[in-house]
């Protein structure tokens, strides 16, 4: 049995920090974004055309997209994690089962902060991945891809049957949210997060479009694909193509749905189509990019954030807890994105400075040495050494 541990920094992928980098960037603007709309749902007046200009840009490139791919690299590292954990001889069900907990512990912390939480669903999601931990790429993919097309269906299905939604839940929601008290707000995020949520367009429909996210990150590990993307470029361009031509199909399409009100969405709703669809080819842009060599300093900012994505996610719903929930300012929609858009900036010279002096971030440090049950150093050696 050889000892099992945490792969090292010098062993992480950077393209695949690089796109959690980014998409904590896209996940703190829709946060962000939904805080406002919370803050500003009983208001009476339309938005003014800027407002209404940049809620729709900001939900066509970013809405969704930063959870949609988040999923996908959780599969992935799903995939490494247990390899490492096999290989180690212990059992990786029950080494998974143990830190998937830890995770739920942490996302609850996290939701006393912001009802929108995600980390619920990946410790949830996380657990019946396990079930086909065992599948061969080659199936991990078609399951995976599987689950994504025929989820639509199933969405506008319980659409039909007016299944999906449950507006007295939220209307209990916004009545805890409307109050001036710390404790309302949290009891308001914890009513959001667990029982809100639990409506079928929630529980069912994103949790199916999660789990076929984690099998194509999981058969991505398997295949080696971003160990190999130098060689690959065939494939990525022709992902990226595929996926662009797709998102302005779906886009023009979605407009002329609505323009003479036909009733596809009734039959095949395209809600995560077109959100995955833009989803890859931002990610396979930013993939080809990179190995081009080019943008070099936007993406080490990136990766360095993407590093530390457990600590930057919970300090970013930290902040916005006490400013935008419990503050509740009087401003507008661009100086919400924009407060999000500097606390990113700061969280890259945070996260810089910090990973020069220590090996983890402090969550990702703290999970780690939950989920293995042994003390890991924090204190990165060349950083004692110069100290000392």
């Amino acid at each position: 049995m050889t000892d099992s541990r945490p792969i090292s920094q010098s062993q992480r992928i950077p393209i695949i920090d690089i796109l959690r980098g980014w998409a904590l960037f896209s996940v703190v603007i829709m946060n962000y974004s939904t805080i406002y709309d919370w803050n500003t749902h009983a208001a009476k007046t339309e938005p003014d055309s800027l407002t209404s200009f940049i809620e729709n840009t900001c939900e066509l490139i970013l809405g969704s997209k930063g959870w949609t791919l988040l999923a996908i690299l959780f599969g992935f590292g799903f995939s490494v994690l247990l390899k490492n954990i096999s290989k180690s001889g212990q059992s990786k069900y029950t080494f998974f089962l143990k830190r998937m907990l830890w995770l739920f512990v942490f996302a609850f912390i996290n939701t006393i902060f912001f009802g929108g939480d995600i980390l619920n669903d990946y410790a949830l999601m996380g657990l019946i991945l396990l079930f086909f931990y065992n599948f061969n790429t080659k199936y991990l993919f078609v399951f995976g891809i599987t689950i994504l097309l025929v989820t639509p269906f199933l969405q506008s299905y319980l659409g039909r049957l007016h299944l999906l939604f449950a507006p007295k839940d939220r209307d209990v929601f916004y009545e805890l949210y409307n109050r001036n008290s710390v404790l309302d707000h949290i009891k308001a995020n914890l009513f959001m997060r667990y029982k809100w949520m639990l409506r079928l367009s929630y529980s069912v429909i994103l949790h199916l479009v999660q789990l076929g996210c984690f099998l194509i990150g999981a058969a991505l590990h398997r295949s080696n694909f971003f160990l190999q993307t130098n060689i690959n470029h065939k494939i990525l361009k022709r992902t990226f193509g595929i996926s662009l031509t797709l998102s302005i199909v779906i886009y023009f399409l979605q407009l002329l749905i609505e323009k003479y009100g036909w009733n596809f969405n009734s039959y095949y709703n395209l809600f995560y189509p077109q959100i995955l669809s833009i989803m890859i080819f931002t990610a396979t842009g930013i993939i080809w990019l990179y190995t081009s060599g080019k943008a070099k300093r936007i993406f080490s900012a990136l990766q360095v954030t993407g590093k530390m994505t457990l600590t930057n996610y919970i300090t970013q719903n930290i902040i916005a807890f006490v400013l935008f929930i419990c503050l509740k300012p009087d401003w507008a929609l661009h100086w919400y994105l924009l407060t999000g858009f500097i606390i990113y900036i700061i969280q890259i010279f945070v996260s810089k400075w910090w990973l020069r002096k220590y090996n983890y971030g402090l969550l990702e440090w703290l999970w780690r040495c939950l989920s293995y049950g042994r003390v890991f150093k924090l204190k990165n050696k060349s950083e004692r050494t110069n100290w000392v």
